[in-house]
């Protein structure tokens, strides 16, 4: 067997007298050649375009054929021939030659039974011009042969053979392009080899541009040291547009040719866009290039779009013969706004020089298209290519403007797009007049919520009257606004109810991305419910709908980021990293402001390992990032302020640290500043962190003041992480004045909450400071690590109610807050997306750990114990 072979490398055995020469420098590529080797399939197939190192790779297999396998090497050097011919050239090279009056594959079919033992045949470069009758041929003998013949093959154009069959009959292991590639691994090797050491911005440029063609790559570093490289990496390389010509385009007619002239314009197409393209004759186009294998990229898993490789596309657009570029983004730009593409239309109406054309197509950008992909970074560069005037030319444009510039918190400019709509004033009739006015009203309240003004509110309750049935997004968006300034405030309920009304509308008129963009608020709000469990469950259903219908999107990058959240507060933290990571390249990628959440969440991450030098620079990539992007200081300074306050508490400078919190909390009391979006807990962090520093630097009475203060208020507002941190401050408080089983016997309530609100950090912060004392009074195997011994097991869903157990679980404290306010049990059912038996099941067990019989006694009850507001 194959496999065994390769595990005993003495059992290989080289031939290199049957086979050709390997050129110098070649690249090992073992995980390939492992496996095909390794392969049980009767037909391995190499189909790859030309310079892909199909016929290397062919001939490091042969050289590794197990001494027990007979190798024969055939090489058919693209040429065209017969069927006959290629029976007879097999024979002869399987040193049995065919009589000239033989039937030529029936004859090789016998010689093929009459021999004994296991054959490996290499066809390489097999005939690239098509040809049915020689295709039907092999795929017979492929069918005919006796299972010991082994088949490899490699060719430059897809042979019209049964491939599907042979797929699901396991007979077939087929390489592509794409598969062939250099990854950056084997390119490191093939630097190595050429003794040829690049710096890493060069060597992921050259990585980038050759898409890993390996013809591509070797000709560019022929004879070139780090400077000549950039420069055909900037300008063109000649060899390798020599190469192209000969290798890849001299053998195509001239139709053939310059449709690809044409596709090498564009970005990405399709079948219906190269009919639209090329009159008709698009779709024979676009399969005659797969079957020729000429370096297509598929974009997408079901065949629908593609590209040219990056290499050749650049080849293309240098020759000389190319078409008219104008005239091919004019079709194109018509086909993407037919099939209502208006990003796509406006870039190639601009490739095009037709400038007037893409204004008019701009007109009909949506508010929710902004929120697909990187159209916000799109759209703010057109609007600093384009001169200003045209962008200014009407009500319209200045209102896109202002939200793709909200999106981006460039809230000056917005500002300046907003007061820009009284130029339009006074309107020809009292509906648009209206319309006009609410629009800005709309805008005016989302920029006061962005800013932390406090006047948002009624600016977007003004803008919710004025707004009729065509203003459907700003009337979500203004609902958005009102629920983060409730958040802000700490009005939980009052946020839950404007994020209900926004959804209801965002599923009224479809609006996936709405929905979403309107779930990561939610998110956030469950998060401070203590409902982290929902929150991630909806995060995770608001990601899989849109990884249906959007491949990128602000959206989805603030989902990623509130994931990693989820994850860093259990304790998570190699998950979180990952997370943080990813949610912080796609915030970057669509030109969001919410990247200072990736910075932060990874600073925190690093400042629980103690990392505290890594912790400071991503202090300073997330300043430096905000101040890059043009982001107001209102926006970030005081949540930098407050990391900056954590790590000096870190480092034991507890006074230093004292001064940042009570200065960045008085900078925002005085100016009347609410907490900017997505750190809505800001103000009362601030005030917890300053009771920490108090209660360090021996104020002890003055802390705990504090901290009964704070936790009194997160109790009543149903701010229930918060509330869960004030208690853990308050063990530690406890400790300072020496009331130890005091302190004990509120950690073990604050433990149980915890546990249920899957809140880590907070307890990661005292084994910090109380590390002894923890260890000894900690649940647990002792040496098990805190995540372990505060998760693993989890307790019993119904222990008998007690100073600990009798708190609720999340879902029924939420069940008991909606109880409280008079629904029932149906409509609590539907609210919380859970069957009436469910409800019922949670009622229950709540009425038994609260030890009462009634439905008001279980609210009055909890409401005694601190465990939910009035």
């Amino acid at each position: 067997m194959p496999t065994l072979a390769i595990a005993r490398q003495g059992a290989l055995q080289a031939r290199p007298v049957d086979l050709p020469r390997l050129p110098p420098c070649v690249v090992p590529r073992p995980a390939l050649v492992q496996r095909l080797l390794a392969s049980e399939s009767r037909l391995r197939l190499l189909c790859a375009p030309a310079g892909a190192g199909k016929s290397v790779l062919l001939g490091q297999c042969a050289r590794m054929t197990p001494a027990t396998i007979e190798p024969f090497w055939l090489d058919l050097g693209g040429r065209a021939l017969s069927a006959a011919q290629l029976c007879k050239r097999l024979a002869a090279a399987l040193q049995q030659p065919l009589a000239a009056d033989e039937h030529s594959e029936a004859a090789l079919l016998e010689l093929l039974h009459q021999r004994s033992g296991r054959l490996w045949i290499f066809i390489d470069d097999y005939p690239r011009a098509e040809d049915g009758e020689l295709d039907a041929c092999l795929d017979r003998l492929f069918a005919a042969a006796p299972a010991q013949v082994t088949w490899w093959v490699a060719c430059r154009r897809t042979p019209g053979w049964n491939l599907p069959r042979l797929l699901l009959q396991g007979d077939l292991l087929e390489l592509q392009g794409e598969d062939l590639a250099l990854d950056g691994e084997a390119l490191d090797e093939l630097l190595a080899t050429l003794q040829l050491p690049l710096p890493d911005d060069l060597r992921q440029a050259l990585l980038q541009f050759s898409e890993g063609w390996l013809a591509a790559i070797r000709l560019l570093l022929l004879d070139a040291d780090e400077a000549a490289l950039r420069q055909r990496l900037q300008s063109g390389c000649p060899l390798l547009r020599d190469y192209v010509q000969r290798e890849v385009l001299a053998e195509l007619d001239e139709e053939l040719l310059g449709d690809l002239h044409a596709l090498a314009l564009l970005p990405r197409f399709s079948a219906s866009l190269c009919e639209h393209l090329l009159e008709g004759r698009g779709s024979d186009l676009l399969h005659g290039l797969l079957r020729r294998q000429l370096f297509l990229r598929s974009l997408d898993s079901s065949g629908s779009w593609f590209r040219l490789w990056h290499p050749l596309a650049q080849v293309l657009r240098q020759l000389p013969g190319a078409p008219l570029s104008a005239s091919v983004h004019v079709r194109a730009c018509q086909w993407f706004a037919q099939h209502g593409d208006i990003r796509e239309a406006v870039e190639h109406a601009l490739q095009a020089g037709q400038i007037e054309v893409a204004v008019n197509y701009l007109q009909r950008f949506s508010q929710e298209q902004l929120l697909q992909g990187h159209s916000v970074a799109q759209f703010l560069q057109w609007r600093e290519e384009l001169p200003a005037w045209l962008f200014a030319s009407s009500p319209r444009l200045i209102v896109l403007q202002a939200w793709a510039l909200i999106i981006c918190a460039r809230f000056d400019e917005a500002a300046e797009c907003s007061q820009a709509l009284a130029h339009f004033l006074p309107q020809p009739d009292a509906r648009r007049q209206r319309k006009l006015l609410a629009q800005w009203q709309a805008l005016s309240g989302v920029l006061a919520r962005q800013c932390g003004r406090r006047d948002a509110r009624q600016h977007c309750l003004e803008a919710l009257q004025a707004l009729d049935e065509s203003g459907w997004s700003q009337r979500i968006l203004c609902y958005q606004a009102l629920a983060q300034q409730y958040l802000a405030e700490n009005a939980l309920a009052q946020a839950q109810q404007a994020l209900d009304e926004g959804l209801r509308l965002a599923r009224l008129h479809g609006s996936l991305i709405y929905e979403a963009l309107l779930n990561t608020d939610h998110c956030l709000l469950l998060e401070m419910q203590g409902e982290a469990g929902r929150a991630a469950e909806l995060a995770e259903q608001s990601l899989a709908l849109l990884r249906d219908r959007f491949s990128h999107s602000p959206v989805v990058g603030r989902l990623l980021l509130l994931r990693a959240s989820l994850l860093a507060r259990q304790g998570l933290e190699e998950a979180a990293q990952l997370a943080y990571r990813h949610g912080l390249q796609e915030a970057e990628y669509c030109g969001d402001a919410y990247t200072i959440s990736g910075y932060l969440g990874l600073l925190e991450l690093a400042e629980s390992r103690g990392d505290l030098e890594e912790a400071y620079q991503w202090l300073q990539k997330a300043e430096r990032a905000m101040q890059w992007s043009h982001v107001p200081e209102v926006r970030y300074r005081g949540v930098l302020q407050l990391q900056s306050g954590r790590l000096l508490l870190r480092q034991d400078q507890v006074g230093r640290a004292r001064e940042v919190f009570t200065q960045t909390l008085q900078q925002l009391q005085q100016r009347q500043q609410l907490a900017p979006s997505g750190f809505y807990d800001l103000l009362p962090r601030l005030r917890l962190h300053l009771a920490v520093s108090d209660l360090l630097l021996g104020h002890r009475a003055a802390a705990e003041h504090a901290l009964r203060l704070l936790l009194d208020e997160c109790q009543l507002s149903g701010h229930r992480s918060l509330a869960c941190e004030c208690r853990i401050a308050l063990v530690e408080c406890l400790l300072h004045q020496q009331q130890e089983s005091a302190a004990e016997a509120l950690l073990r309530v604050a433990i149980d909450e915890a546990r249920q609100l899957r809140l880590l950090r907070p307890l990661q912060e005292l084994q910090q400071r109380q590390a002894q004392w923890l260890e000894r009074v900690l649940p647990g195997e002792a040496g098990s690590s805190l995540y372990q011994r505060l998760f693993e097991p989890a307790p019993a869903v119904d222990e008998p109610a007690s100073a600990g157990t009798a708190l609720l679980s999340s879902r029924e404290l939420a069940v008991l807050q909606l109880i409280a306010q008079g629904l029932s049990n149906q409509e609590i059912a539907d609210r919380l997306f859970i069957s009436l038996h469910t409800v019922k099941t949670h009622a229950r067990r709540i009425n038994v750990k609260l030890g009462v019989q009634r439905r008001t006694q279980a609210v009055a009850m909890a409401k005694a114990q601190g465990l939910m507001g009035d």
